[in-house]
């Protein structure tokens, strides 16, 4: 049930979920556009410590009852500008569930505590979930080249 979600920072038990997931998900693997490159914990960690401090990010594990099944982000923070945007991903047996959207529900609720105004993403244009999603909470959405170009304001 999409009311079991939570968003909580990622710790080593959320690394090695999430891991299971990225290293082993080949639909999740080709919606990314990543290889099937094995990574490891320390790696993952990295990674995301590098681009969350290098995008002013943060970024959360999307919990269904206490198990990692995604991440969520609100990154390129510019709290002068009331400005951010938002990244996702779930496991691919957790789509179509509501989940994502129940998850992209709490982080608008999250940048608004933070006196985030705008908030935008780019999407694949054939990601139409993901296009749903932002339509859903009331998101402009432009085509430009192949790409949806959506944004908010709370």
């Amino acid at each position: 049930m999409a009311e079991n979600i939570a968003l909580i920072r990622i710790d080593d038990n959320f690394a090695i979920q999430l891991l299971e997931i990225l290293n082993n998900d080949e639909k999740l693997q080709a919606e990314l556009g990543v290889s099937d490159h094995k990574i490891s914990k320390e790696e993952f960690i990295r990674h995301n410590d590098k681009w969350a401090e290098s995008t002013n990010s943060e970024i959360f594990a999307i919990a269904l009852n206490g198990i990692a099944i995604g991440i969520i982000s609100l990154s390129h923070q510019n709290i002068e500008e009331s400005k951010a945007q938002v990244g996702y991903w779930i496991g691919s047996d957790y789509w179509e569930k509501g989940y994502t959207s129940s998850a992209f529900s709490k982080i608008l609720d999250y940048a608004k505590g933070k006196g985030i105004k705008c908030l935008s993403a780019k999407i694949n244009k054939e990601n139409i979930a993901s296009k749903r999603i932002w339509e859903r909470y009331n998101g402009n959405i432009k085509i430009v080249d192949n790409m949806f170009y959506a944004n908010i304001i709370l």
